[in-house]
């Protein structure tokens, strides 16, 4: 597992909420790991409080979930020098832009954007997830969801682990359909829903506002869900396509 140990780059901010329990090894049923020396586009969002994950969409500004209350926060990615050893970037960020529709007790227009006080050097391991199109609303397929896990039961240590796996998604009325569990807000248009299958529920502790990646597009960010997305547990997404145009308007506009 130490191959696996992450180093970040801190930061201390504003703002991020999220929940999940741990689980020993949750690492073990997962196949698929990032390698040592792959380029990453998340950023590592951990306040006093919670932890999320922000997605790197533009060298100076990351993407993330809105519910994320960042209190105290620590803004961390891990990245490679030029001999190829981890080592810590300190970000610091000048302004968070919520969706100005969105509402703590929905989980509509779950977005937000920070933007960071100087850019980032982009290289071969830092990248910037693409955005999708504003008029993409198609069955997306060979869809990623990234992210960040423990391996063991201990709420006070960071995460160790980066995971990536493959799901699969389904229509919003397949997953309300769901044994497992119920959505406790109305799934929108905003929103769609992935996973591996609707019959599997896990307990384990991943960092949130995990992104989607569809085609190597961002396609989500998580919002919500009852179990564990690295393990391939269903969980509802903002569908990015849908606020595309209003990030691209707030990114000219600051």
């Amino acid at each position: 597992m130490n191959g696996f140990l992450l180093a970040f780059a801190i930061l201390t901010v504003a703002a991020v909420t999220m929940t999940g329990t741990s689980i020993p090894e949750q690492a073990n049923s997962v196949l698929q790991f990032f390698q040592k020396n792959e380029s990453t586009f998340l950023v590592f969002l951990n306040s006093e409080k919670d932890t999320c994950l922000g997605t790197l969409i533009h060298k100076q500004w990351v993407l993330t979930a809105a519910h994320c209350f960042l209190p105290f926060l620590e803004m961390e990615i891990d990245i490679l020098d030029e001999d190829f050893q981890k080592r810590m970037e300190s970000l610091r960020p000048m302004l968070t832009v919520p969706h100005p529709s969105f509402k703590q007790d929905s989980a509509e227009h779950d977005i937000v954007l920070i933007k960071l006080t100087h850019p980032l050097k982009l290289n071969d391991q830092v990248k910037l997830a693409a955005l999708p199109s504003p008029t993409t609303d198609r069955r997306m397929n060979n869809c990623t969801v990234f992210g960040w896990g423990w391996s063991w039961q201990n709420s006070e240590v960071k995460p160790d682990v980066k995971i990536k796996q493959t799901v699969s998604c389904f229509s919003n009325e397949y997953c309300e359909d769901s044994p497992i569990g119920k959505m406790p807000v109305k799934i929108t248009e905003n929103m769609f829903c992935a996973g591996l299958s609707l019959e599997s529920k896990h307990t384990c502790k991943e960092v949130l506002a995990i992104p989607i990646l569809c085609q190597n597009q961002l396609q989500g960010i998580l919002s919500w869900s009852e179990g564990c997305v690295l393990r391939g547990d269903i969980g509802y997404y903002t569908k990015v396509s849908r606020y595309t145009d209003w990030i691209h308007r707030v990114i000219s506009a600051y």
